[in-house]
């Protein structure tokens, strides 16, 4: 398949593919006899995955060590890759993971801290909460 049904298979820009093409991030792609690209279903696979990494935060630098190796997939499969870059991707994913577990565990926090607020606030608005401007703290704090 070429770029374009890649782009839309993939909701990544064709200039974005290309980026990472040339950056090295992604392997070279198959050219046809006139130099277009020709894109594989694991190709398409693997530019998904990637896309997932970057939504999630993973930084370019982690995403071009993880991905140095291409595809691995098919070769995992045959028996045919060695351990050391699969460890390597392991243990990426593994410190990409416990930074998401962080900032999903501050993200929780900040949930609450907003649930309180939105609560005081109601309260307030039916006139169950303080009403007087020099009263109206939330936890102390002037708001």
């Amino acid at each position: 398949m070429n770029i374009k049904e890649v782009a839309q298979r993939t909701g990544l820009s064709a200039h974005t593919i290309r980026f990472y093409e040339r950056s090295g991030l992604f392997p070279k792609i198959k050219r046809s006899k006139n130099g277009i690209r020709e894109f594989t279903d694991s190709d398409v696979n693997f530019l998904i995955f990637m896309a997932t990494l970057k939504k999630t935060g993973m930084s370019l630098e982690d995403i071009s060590e993880f991905t140095k190796d291409g595809c691995i997939l098919e070769r995992l499969e045959s028996g045919e890759m060695p351990k050391e870059p699969v460890s390597n991707r392991l243990s990426i994913l593994m410190d990409h993971r416990n930074k998401l577990i962080e900032q999903q565990h501050d993200i929780e926090l900040f949930i609450t801290a907003v649930t309180q607020k939105i609560s005081f606030y109601e309260r307030y608005i039916e006139g169950t909460g303080k009403k007087e401007t020099g009263d109206f703290q939330d936890d102390g704090k002037k708001v």
